[in-house]
Parts: structure tokens; sequence; C-alpha cells
């Protein structure tokens, strides 16, 4: 065979290869695109329905607190949207209806678990209806490459239910001589020879100041919508004075619902001559078993609010009692009024802390009233 004869096999050169390889990238393109669009959407599509979640849930827990504070369906709703609005769901705030929320009952049955029935009584609970769709204010998330897909946006709702529970709560008070001294006064005892020590409060005494702090706070529970059981536990010492024995702790009023029974039991430590020392432990352990006796609601927040105006004068610390309260599940706040010393309010500071409560200290009648309203507004809010 001739050499010119011979056929030489030729391989594709480099530009060939390139130019294929162009051809196929150009092909696939749209594909890899397809892709990119979608992972990038899905993300972002986990994203808004977990801030849907969030916002939902923030503008429920808003509505019930202010149904709890008010009693107000209106004012209610109008909290929910604007905790709502301020809560952004792909990049903007979340719009509601009015139709977006729905007010029931709630009730937590024995196992723990709740249960929501709509327009029922008496009404505890609000169910929010938060929506980013079609048919809702802000329509429905728009996608970054939607137009790569069907051209439409994302759909996507989320549902909560905040209630507030029902509360038992008993007022621990404090009945030892001191509280019969005047707001006023910066003493922290009273001598036997003071002519208050065997007559009844007066009219400025620091007693009668706590009664009308207490009615205050009877009104705004009252203006709820849950129905609170109170009882009242005062405590001092054992104590004869005045022709009188006096008890270290005393029931004066079992749980109730009746406003009236509490006011009668004021009314009646109003007019009583009373006196001693301040075992503020005893008024304690009277209430934790108070709270977790018969009249005591299985379902019901249970609540404890401890006012004194001195140091407490038996061997147990009083968040020794605390800590048991709270195992219970009892929550204790506490309250030291008047001119109480730094380490009286220390005490009563580790108290509450040790009961999972606030402690508020008030020097005058004003921000006494000021913490019963605070501690009022603070009962019973709880979210599903």
């Amino acid at each position: 065979m001739k050499r010119s004869e011979i056929h030489c096999r030729r391989w594709p050169t480099a530009q060939h290869r390139r130019g294929a390889t162009a051809v196929m990238f150009i092909i696939l393109l749209p594909v890899l695109l397809l892709f990119i669009g979608f992972s990038v959407d899905l993300a972002y599509m986990q994203l808004s329905r977990a801030e849907l979640r969030a916002a939902t849930d923030l503008a429920a827990k808003a509505a019930s607190s202010e149904l709890a504070r008010t009693g107000d369906v209106a004012s209610a709703i109008a909290k929910g949207k604007q905790i709502a609005q301020a809560n952004t769901v792909a990049g903007q705030g979340l719009s509601l209806e009015d139709a977006d929320f729905v007010f029931g009952n709630t009730v937590r049955s024995a196992s723990g678990k709740w249960t929501f029935t709509a327009n029922a009584s008496p009404i505890n609970a609000v169910q929010l209806n938060g929506r980013r769709t079609s048919a809702a204010p802000d329509g429905e998330v728009d996608l970054f490459f939607s137009d790569l897909l069907d051209g439409g946006g994302f759909p996507t709702t989320a549902i909560a239910t905040a209630g507030f529970i029902n509360a038992d709560i008993c007022l621990v008070l404090d009945r030892s001589s001191s509280m019969k001294l005047a707001v006023s006064d910066t003493s922290t005892g009273m001598g036997g020879g003071d002519p208050r020590a065997c007559d009844i409060p007066w009219a400025d005494s620091r007693w009668i100041a706590l009664d009308d702090a207490i009615r205050i706070f009877m009104d705004k529970m009252n203006d709820t919508y849950a129905e609170e059981q109170i009882s009242i536990v005062s405590y001092a010492s054992n104590y004869t004075a005045c022709g009188v024995n006096n008890q270290d702790a005393t029931l004066d009023q079992p749980l109730t619902l009746n406003t009236a029974s509490i006011a009668a039991a004021m009314d009646n430590l109003s007019h009583t001559i009373w006196g001693g020392n301040t075992e503020t432990s005893k008024g304690m352990s009277l209430a934790r078993q108070e709270l977790k006796g018969g009249n005591a609601r299985p379902t019901a927040e249970k609540v404890m609010i401890v006012l004194t105006d001195g140091a407490y004068t038996n061997d147990t610390h009083p968040a020794d009692i605390a800590a048991k309260a709270a195992n219970d599940k009892i929550k204790v706040h506490t309250i030291t009024f008047g001119s109480c010393p730094e380490p009286v309010i220390l005490q009563m500071q580790t108290t509450a802390e040790a009961g999972g409560g606030l402690h508020f200290h008030a020097p005058d009648a004003e921000t006494l009233n000021q913490a019963f309203s605070k501690i009022a507004g603070s009962l019973s809010i709880l979210t599903q």
C-alpha cells in the first residue's frame, strides 16, 4: 500500500471539545436554573413558614393577655393586630383581620392536654388564624424564582391558641403589731405602751393602706374573664395581750369565688385587735395547705402573694417554704411594705426567687397599690 493511500484517524481537537461542552451547557442551563431556583425558594418557604408561626404565636398570646386584663374582645383584637404587624413574615409585618380571631373556651384535662371550643363560655382563650394566602390581606409569599416555576406565590397558614386559666390565689398578710404603725412611720416595731397596740388599726395605719390595696386588687380580678378563687391567711405569732389570744397563722377566708366574702374577711380583720411578731413562714405554710386542699381546683394556676413589713421572727426562712410551694406548682410573689430595712427586702427577694415569682418593695400606699395591680396583670396567662 502506498503511503499516500494510508488514511490516518484524526482525534477531536481541544477546540471541538470546548464547543461540545458549550452546547451541552446551553442545553442544560434551563434545568440548572430550575434546580437553583427551586432550592432557593424552598429555603425561603421554610423561613416564611417559621416566621408566620412565630408571629401568629406572639399575636395570639398578646390578644389573650389583653383579654385577661381588660375583658374586652375588641381590645384583644387590636392588641393582637398590633403585635402581628410588629413581626415580619417574608419581609413585611403580618396583617390580620377581625375574622382571624376566634374566641372561646379552653380546658385542660387531667393528662395536661388542652381542648379549645370556639364560641364557648366562659371565654378564656383566643384562637388565631395567621395567613399568607391569596385571600389574606398580605397575599401569598412572593418567591424569587416563581416565574421559572408556575408563576404563583407560596400559600402558608398557622394556627395558634392562647388562653388564660383560672387561678386559686392566697393572700398571705402580715398582722404583726408593726402593721398598726402609720404608713409614714419609719419605726420597725411597736412598743407595748403605744396606745395603738391594744386598739384596732387606725385610719393612717399600714394595715388600712393594705386593705385599700387589696380592694383595688379585687377590682382588677373582677375585670377579667377568668374565674379567680381567693383566700386570705393572716399571720403574726402566738401572743396574748390586751385580753386577746393571738394565733401565729389563721385562715381568715377559705378559697372562694365570692368577692364579697373577701371584703367581709378584710373588714373583720380591720376591726379586730391583734398583734405579735412576724412568723412569716407559719402563714406561708398554712397558705400552702389551703392551695393544696379540697377547695383548690386541679386545673387552676396556684398563686401565693406574701406581704410583710418586717423581718421574719421564727426559725424557718420563708424561702424554704417558697421552695416547697414551687415543688407543688404554687407560684410565690412577695411584697415588702413600709420602712423595711435592706436585709428584709433581700430576704423576701430570695423568697420570691425560690417560689418562681416576683418581688415588689412598696415604701408607701401608692406603690403598694401599684404592686398589687402589677401582680394582678401578671396572673393566669398561658400560651398553648
